[in-house]
């Protein structure tokens, strides 16, 4: 898909905050436990840290800033990254980093800087349904390898839905705001799954997934309305398709075009035999 069907929910930003990096700065060092995984399978010690006093007050620099503009998180992200290349703290600042990316429409620097980040921390909650999300969106007919692509993006999906509901609380965050941010979370990886089935065409596992993602997100994607309405007319649900692009007409960048099939629907439902 191009570019104009990316939306960033604001809501979505805060919730790297809330999630990856919610445990505070000592975390970061902690490997993942596929990573932990990796090193006793290949019978490796894991490093031993060593502490640099200029590396950990550049990540406290950037950690407090994890509530500030995408701009500001890129900056100091990306001076982080370049002073220290192979710090520990890496796989939690590629993940904030793919999040400010795609906030500020990076995309191609966000799916680089997320696979660096899925590289190093295969478990990351952050990174996981916004590519799952993501790499369906841009794909086309001549996408380079793209069905490995979509099954990549149905791989991510499908891992966060496992992980996401069983994230452990961090202590400074209070239960509702997890909560929301959790589904909002799990919203994406929906998300990604319903435009895979549409290129496959399942339509009612279609319809299914982007029920959930427009359900379980705080502030719905207008462009997901827009696919549910396209799997609903092709599952033959003409009003159920009038009521998605009634509320992808209502704002985003396809405004236009769900007015224009809302008014399809209404014709289809009226002329054509529908469930």
């Amino acid at each position: 898909m191009k570019a104009k069907f990316f939306r960033w929910p604001a809501v979505v930003l805060g919730l790297a905050v809330t999630i990856s990096m919610g445990a505070g700065v000592s975390s970061a060092r902690q490997p993942s436990p596929s990573a932990q995984a990796d090193k006793a399978d290949s019978g490796k010690p894991a490093p031993k840290y060593k502490y640099n006093k200029a590396e950990e007050k550049a990540y406290k620099a950037f950690f407090a800033a994890r509530t500030a503009a995408p701009a500001t998180q890129i900056k100091l992200g990306e001076e982080f990254v370049a002073k220290f290349p192979q710090s520990h703290y890496l796989a939690g600042v590629y993940g904030t980093l793919t999040t400010a990316y795609f906030a500020t429409g990076q995309m191609d620097k966000m799916f680089a800087v997320g696979d660096k980040a899925l590289e190093l921390n295969p478990d990351n909650v952050d990174v996981l349904p916004i590519l799952a999300m993501a790499i369906p969106r841009r794909f086309h007919d001549t996408t380079p390898d793209g069905a490995k692509e979509l099954q990549k993006a149905e791989m991510y999906a499908h891992h966060a839905i496992e992980l996401i509901p069983n994230i452990p609380k961090p202590a400074n965050a209070d239960e509702a705001s997890f909560e929301k941010a959790k589904n909002d979370k799990l919203s994406l990886a929906h998300s990604g799954l319903g435009l895979i089935d549409l290129n496959h065409q399942k339509f009612e596992d279609a319809r299914t997934e982007l029920t959930q993602a427009v359900t379980l997100a705080s502030s719905p994607d207008p462009v997901d309305y827009y696919l549910l309405g396209n799997a609903d007319s092709g599952a033959s649900y003409y009003n159920d398709a009038i009521v998605a692009y009634g509320k992808c007409s209502l704002s985003g960048p396809l405004a236009s075009v769900c007015k224009a099939r809302a008014a399809a629907a209404k014709h289809d439902a009226e002329t054509k035999l529908g469930r």
